[in-house]
């Protein structure tokens, strides 16, 4: 036969020690524990300007922030607005490709194609990636891009500011307990 206690409320027998149940610790208004709480956030803004940039490979975007996890069970959400633009001379396609990575370790990759007239943005893209470093040292999260082609002046650029006033590049790092 199954027992069942039925109460209002629930004290605290020490004071700022939680209260216990089935092993979840309920401390100052939350689960202590920390699985599924918002442990930290972390934010980092640019408006640093890469200039126009003729590579087919992955050259940094100047926008980084650091984090250092409270748990290796802990997971990581990474959150990015970044301006970004790509062209290409002769009215010719172009697609630029953007990266997220974890120190050396990418861990998400995302295209951004224009139009056939050769130019796209600058626009602001969202990037959004859950990671699970499990790690409790420091990590730096930044983005990456790279052109589809240099052919006919191809390139790609980030963080390019207008008179119109497009918002910084920014990046987002949100610690989850799991």
């Amino acid at each position: 036969m199954a027992s069942e206690i039925k109460v209002d409320t629930i004290s605290e027998k020490t004071s700022a020690n939680g209260v216990t149940i089935d092993g979840v610790l309920i401390k100052d208004s939350k689960l202590a524990s920390g699985i599924g709480n918002v442990l930290q956030v972390v934010t980092a803004t640019t408006t640093t300007d890469t200039g126009a940039t003729a590579t087919t490979s992955f050259t940094d975007t100047g926008l980084s922030a650091s984090i250092t996890p409270s748990a290796t069970s802990s997971k990581v959400l990474v959150l990015v607005q970044q301006t970004l633009q790509h062209q290409r001379d002769s009215g010719n396609d172009q697609n630029g490709v953007i990266n997220i990575m974890r120190d050396s370790t990418e861990v998400g990759e995302w295209f951004y194609k224009g139009d056939e007239s050769g130019r796209f943005g600058p626009v602001q893209q969202s990037l959004m990636v859950l990671d699970s470093p499990s790690s409790t040292s420091s990590l730096t999260y930044k983005t990456q891009m790279k052109a589809s082609t240099t052919s006919n002046s191809g390139s790609v650029r980030a963080n390019q500011q207008s008179t119109s006033g497009e918002s910084p590049s920014s990046i987002h790092l949100i610690e989850i307990g799991a």
